[in-house]
């Protein structure tokens, strides 16, 4: 949804929600009569720049799979529109004072089969996330549960962690207090699938899923379009509209093209177009995205080992006005790593206004008076190039020559999660809506690497800071300790901070009860309705 120039976010070995979240560009339209398409009135229909690789959770690791896979199932608990935890499968739950024991009471609700979903499927999809024989990159998403990572690793499955006292009941114990785990439920790795359709389907259960969401398969041609249909034993409520049409539609002036002539209600708006669309008629709409854009330094080697020389970096970008020249005011410059779209994000003060003298200073200050040079590494996008020519004529002002290296995906991975550049351009993008996310696996030096930390950052002080935020059970006192994790992390500059992306739709007065989700995982179009 976000034209971001390159997303880069938690790589599929660890945590990727990937790439794949710029690319994916949501549009919804009503049917055309005229339309040859196997969809009847009333549907709301998608337009995907990336078609879905699985409709599997243990296997969707980018995110239009993981839309397809909450939109056809459920998890204990889920995100509603506004990021907040809401009860999904789950209509109760209860944490004990040990901060340990998590116990879920299930609600009613039914698979697209019509089979009712029972504790024992809930226990059965959890285990099966973090079997070894699965092999699912996505296990980590249940590491807090007790002896998980033994089990992973080739263990005995406790059977305690997570377990079913009945049909309603589900158990799970924790190895450690884990104040976001219910964050990590409702992730799409985390959704709850019949223990008995995937044993009919086995490995193909990623083509012909049968959760208890909203909505369900009924039709898959690849590379063209996915058809689904209402789940009517699900336990889901509001659906107003009989299907929902996904369609593979790759080229923007198509999807732009089709919303002119009226056939798509909501059109996400490329940041060239959109003066444009200010004044075009349709409504517009804006949300700041959980996602933060930066140029890692690489912390481990010289001269980016000197705090004095990643700072002068920061001043010596005009971060304000590529956000107004290259990304046409879709962006809000960083002032730390939490988004401002969360629960106290960063708002805080500009450490690093564009101050090229004094960055010249602190570069001399350091060593460097006449500068060095450097690489920065890009993946493939033309926008990155656009943005990193300019960090590049603004970094060479005072003495830092940079020379900009392009490489296709797989090389460029290979290279950041290895440490090999001297700085990259990436963003990353959010798993679940908490302050945690921007913090520990992007800064705790456990993630240094393809964990995240991918400039490397060590600090011991922010390490015990983090671990004892993760444990907190107080929301509030943990977001303060999050909030001064971020001032610190921020103040020693690990990374050039750039900006936290805006998307913008524009919405057809056709389309009536729509609202631009927080988090791609609690769309399911419900309480919607076609004019």
């Amino acid at each position: 949804m976000a034209s971001i120039a390159l997303s880069i976010h938690r790589f599929i070995d660890r945590r990727l929600v990937s790439f794949l979240f710029p690319a994916l560009f949501l549009v919804v339209a009503t049917f055309a009569g005229s339309c040859s398409r196997e969809v009847q009135l009333p549907v709301v229909r998608l337009a995907l720049q990336t078609e879905p690789t699985t409709a599997d959770p243990s296997f969707a690791v980018d995110v239009s799979s993981g839309m397809l896979v909450s939109l056809t199932h459920q998890n204990l608990v889920r995100f509603d529109d506004d990021g907040k935890i809401a009860p999904d499968l789950a209509e109760s739950w209860e944490l004990y004072p040990d901060g340990l024991t998590y116990v879920f009471k299930l609600g009613r609700s039914g698979f697209s089969d019509g089979s009712p979903v029972k504790a024992s499927d809930v226990v059965f999809s959890l285990r099966r996330l973090l079997d070894p024989e699965t092999m699912s990159p996505r296990w980590w998403v249940l590491e807090p549960v007790l002896r998980a990572k033994e089990y992973h690793s080739g263990g005995l499955f406790d059977e305690t962690s997570i377990n079913a006292p009945d049909d309603v009941m589900v158990v799970i114990r924790l190895e450690r207090p884990t104040a976001h785990f219910l964050s990590l439920l409702s992730m799409p790795a985390a959704a709850i699938v019949s223990r008995e359709m995937v044993a009919v389907a086995g490995k193909e259960y990623g083509r012909t899923p049968g959760g208890s969401g909203p909505w369900k398969l009924k039709r898959w041609s690849a590379g063209d379009e996915l058809i689904l249909e209402r789940n009517i034993y699900s336990s889901v409520k509001n659906v107003d509209v009989d299907g929902i049409s996904l369609r593979i539609i790759p080229e923007p002036m198509t999807r732009i093209a089709e919303f002119e002539i009226g056939n798509i209600d909501i059109l996400e708006v490329p940041r060239a177009e959109l003066e444009r669309w200010k004044s075009a008629g349709p409504t517009l709409m804006e949300r700041e995205e959980l996602s933060v854009v930066y140029i890692g330094l690489n912390n481990s080697r010289p001269p980016f080992d000197d705090p004095r020389v990643r700072r002068a970096m920061n001043m010596a970008i005009d971060v304000e006005t590529i956000i107004a020249r290259v990304l046409f005011g879709a962006g809000r410059k960083a002032r730390g790593s939490i988004p401002p779209g969360l629960k106290g994000g960063s708002r805080g003060s500009d450490l690093y206004p564009y101050d090229p003298e004094k960055a010249a200073s602190l570069l001399a200050e350091a060593g460097y008076p006449e500068g060095f040079e450097m690489e920065i590494w890009q993946r493939e996008n033309p926008e990155a190039g656009r943005i990193l020519e300019s960090v590049q004529a603004y970094l060479s002002r005072v003495g830092i020559k940079v020379k900009i290296v392009t490489r296709e995906w797989g090389a460029f991975k290979q290279a950041v999660d290895h440490g090999s550049p001297d700085a990259f351009y990436l963003d990353w993008y959010a798993d679940y809506p908490d302050a945690e996310n921007f913090l520990m696996p992007l800064f705790h030096s456990s993630n240094r690497g393809g964990g995240g930390n991918r400039a490397l950052f060590s600090d011991s002080s922010v390490d015990s800071l983090l671990d004892a935020a993760s444990s907190l059970a107080d929301a509030e006192k943990r977001l303060l300790l999050y909030l001064d994790i971020e001032k610190s992390v921020y103040s020693d500059a690990p990374w050039i901070f750039l900006w936290f992306p805006i998307r913008y739709e524009v919405v057809s007065h056709r389309l009536k009860g729509y609202n631009m989700p927080v988090i791609f995982n609690s769309r399911r179009f419900t309480g919607i309705s076609i004019r």
